[in-house]
C-alpha cells in the first residue's frame, strides 16, 4: 500500500506466490468495496500518517455518527449514508492495516500462544467489528466483519440495495467461517450463491453498483470452477477433475440449461477436455483460467 493511495479493492486475488503450485491456484479472498480512493483526490480521508490509536478513536466516532443519522433517515437518505460511510469506514480500516503493519507482519507466528498485547488488540478491534483476516499463509490485514453493513441498514434501504448487501454478507460469511471455523465452502452453497448473483444482475441491470455485483458473480463463479488453494477442483499435474466436481458440473449443466452460469460451466468443461492433452500442467491451467475469465466477461458484459 503506497502513501499516495489506498485500494479498497482487496476481493478475490485468485493466485498467490507461496510456492510454485500456488502461483496458479485461486484463493478465497473477497472484496467489499464500492470504489477506489486516492489520497490525492480525497484529502479529507488522508489517514496514512495516523497511528492506530488515533484511527481506532476515529473509527468509533464515525460508527456512532452513522448509527445516529440512521435513526431518522428515510430510504433515500439511508442509501446515501451507506455510500458515504462505506467509503469512510473502509478507508479507516485500510489505514489501520497500514498503521499496524508490524503486528500484521508477525501475526501468523503467534498461533494460539499470543502475547497480552496482541490479545488486547484483538479485543479492541473485535469491539469495533473488525478482525484479523488471513490473506495467505503469512499475510494478514484488517477486515470489517461480515454482515456489519447488512445488519445496520436492514429494512432501511430499497429492496435492491438490501439484496445486494445480503449477498455480500453471505459470500463474506463463507470466507469468514472458512478462516475461523475451518468450514469448507460446499459446492452446493457456492452454486446457490452464484445463481443468486446471476438473478440479481439480470433483474437489476440499472443498479448503481451493478459492476461490483458482476465482479462478485465472476469471482464466485471462478472459485466454483477452480476452487481454492486448500480445495482445488482438479489435480493440476495430471489435469484431471476430481470426481465430485465433475459430477457437480455435469449435473448443474443438465438441470439448468437456461442459466448463464450453467452455460459458462459447460464451455469450461468442453475447453478442459479438449485441451488437457495439449499443454503442460502450468500452461493448461493458465490457458483454462484465461479462457474462463474471458467467457464470464463476455456473458455478463
Amino acid at each position: 500500500m503506497t502513501k499516495n493511495c489506498i485500494y479498497l479493492s482487496l476481493f478475490l486475488t485468485l493466485a498467490f506466490a507461496a510456492c510454485k503450485n500456488e502461483k496458479t491456484i485461486p484463493t478465497t479472498q473477497t472484496n467489499d468495496t464500492i470504489t477506489e480512493i486516492y489520497y490525492s483526490t480525497d484529502p479529507d480521508y488522508a489517514l496514512a500518517n495516523k497511528n492506530a490509536q488515533e484511527l481506532v478513536i476515529h473509527l468509533e466516532k464515525e460508527q456512532k455518527d452513522l448509527k445516529q443519522k440512521l435513526k431518522t433517515a428515510n430510504k433515500k437518505e439511508a442509501e446515501a449514508l451507506f455510500i458515504d460511510y462505506y467509503k469512510k469506514l473502509s478507508v479507516i480500516v485500510d489505514s489501520i492495516s497500514t498503521a499496524e503493519t508490524n503486528t500484521l507482519a508477525n501475526y501468523h507466528k503467534f498461533g494460539k500462544v499470543k502475547h497480552d498485547t496482541i490479545l488486547r488488540k484483538e479485543l479492541v478491534y473485535d469491539k469495533l467489528g473488525l478482525y484479523f483476516r488471513k490473506v495467505d499463509s503469512t499475510k494478514y490485514d484488517f477486515k470489517i466483519k461480515p454482515g456489519y453493513f447488512y445488519n445496520l441498514f436492514h429494512n432501511k434501504i430499497s429492496s435492491e440495495f438490501e439484496q445486494y448487501l445480503k449477498l455480500r454478507y453471505k459470500e463474506h460469511k463463507f470466507l469468514y467461517d472458512l478462516q475461523f471455523k475451518n468450514d469448507k465452502i460446499s459446492l452446493e452453497n457456492l452454486r446457490e450463491l452464484i445463481v443468486s448473483w446471476e438473478k440479481f444482475i439480470i433483474q437489476h441491470k440499472d443498479f448503481k453498483f451493478i459492476d461490483y455485483a458482476k465482479k462478485s458473480y465472476a469471482d464466485n463463479l471462478t472459485m466454483y470452477l477452480f476452487g481454492t488453494v486448500e480445495n482445488p477442483t482438479f489435480e493440476i499435474t495430471t489435469k484431471k477433475l476430481f470426481v465430485e466436481n465433475e459430477q457437480e458440473y455435469i449435473s448443474f449443466v443438465k438441470k439448468n440449461p437456461k442459466l448463464i452460469s450453467a452455460e459458462i460451466t459447460k464451455t469450461f468443461l468442453k475447453h478442459f477436455y479438449v485441451n488437457d492433452k495439449n499443454f503442460t500442467a502450468e500452461e493448461f491451467y493458465l490457458d483454462l483460467k484465461e479462457f474462463t475469465k474471458n467467457e464470464i466477461s463476455e456473458k455478463i458484459k
